[in-house]
């Protein structure tokens, strides 16, 4: 005799319906929020992935903009010193700004107008900011480079492009020479983080109940 069996095939927890059709079970209110813990794990390892993968893009687009930034000055390095200082005075900078960004002193820069040498340090820092400029006007779209450079990032500190570079961070100029459009608080934030208590001011404008401006103490950020 055959011995035969019957397998269930049906879901666990499913059961036949009218017409023999198998009906899914019924899903409880804890099945439904462990699927939901489950779809928002998943959403945070992708958001976090993504997040990772634009640090690396950017990351990766910014030493870029630095290696070209140096083999470009480094290329200008051997042009004489007297031209790539008319080019910077012919840009709109003045002296003064030229002085402070590579650190010399006016009287210094005024032998190198007259042909007095000048260290290799020194003619490579002149050569950064020719290149920067240059990279701010043919990749970027920036026709006045040093009036950009000359305006503060934010209202409420008193930073501009040339300070940054006067301190060296050529990188931090790159940035947002890049991302124009976007927030420069985040440079603010990496070349002074506390620039907010720095520049705060220690009174606000204020509307009184008359309506007339008035001053007043302002909460100073911590």
């Amino acid at each position: 005799m055959n011995d035969t069996r019957v397998i269930d095939l049906r879901p666990t927890g499913a059961s036949i319906g009218r017409g023999g059709t198998i009906e899914a079970p019924t899903r409880t209110i804890s099945d439904l929020v462990d699927d939901s813990g489950l779809l928002r794990s998943r959403t945070m390892i992708l958001v976090d992935d993504t997040r990772h993968l634009h640090r690396l893009v950017d990351e990766h687009h910014s030493d870029t903009l630095d290696a070209e930034l140096r083999i470009m000055a480094s290329d200008k390095a051997k042009r004489p010193l007297g031209t790539l200082l008319a080019e910077l005075s012919d840009l709109g900078f003045s002296w003064r700004d030229i002085a402070r960004v590579v650190g010399i002193s006016i009287p210094a820069l005024r032998k190198w107008r007259l042909g007095g040498a000048a260290t290799g340090e020194n003619r490579h820092r002149v050569a950064l900011v020719v290149s920067l400029c240059e990279i701010a006007r043919s990749r970027y779209h920036i026709p006045d480079a040093a009036g950009w450079l000359e305006t503060p990032l934010h209202p409420n500190a008193p930073v501009a492009g040339l300070d940054i570079m006067a301190e060296g961070r050529f990188d931090l100029v790159l940035r947002l020479a890049r991302d124009q459009g976007s927030d420069p608080e985040t440079v603010l934030d990496e070349f002074e983080p506390d620039w907010r208590r720095r520049y705060a001011s220690a009174v606000e404008v204020f509307t009184a109940p008359d309506g007339i401006p008035g001053l007043r103490l302002a909460d100073l950020p911590t």
